[in-house]
């Protein structure tokens, strides 16, 4: 794979994974405030679903997600989740894409 092929692949992968709207909130979360718990962030995330739901989605599906493309990390011992390795590149992406409503999610 030549070096374009893998930077394409990259991309590809974290426009992919920027596409899913619970995972940006995660994200716009994390810009006012980190490290945060699952709890605390289910909260923002959902506020208006139950937040034990939101929770499991979270740890379940996002998170690991997230934590996989180096966007978070994630202690699931103690339950709090940080900004990743990668934190400048998604946060790049979402200053270019701004997403006001998403920006909305409660402190």
């Amino acid at each position: 794979m030549s070096n374009g092929d893998t930077t394409t692949a990259s991309l590809n992968s974290m426009f992919e994974t920027l596409a899913d709207a619970t995972r940006r909130r995660v994200l716009l979360a994390l810009t006012d405030d980190a490290p945060l718990t699952v709890r605390t962030l289910a909260r923002r995330v959902e506020p208006d679903s139950r937040v034990s739901s939101t929770r499991t989605v979270l740890r379940h599906h996002h998170l690991p997600k997230l934590e996989r493309h180096g966007f978070v990390w994630w202690d699931r011992a103690d339950g709090t989740v940080g900004r990743g390795s990668r934190w400048s590149d998604v946060r790049s992406i979402l200053d270019a894409i701004e997403y006001p409503a998403e920006r909305t999610v409660p402190a």
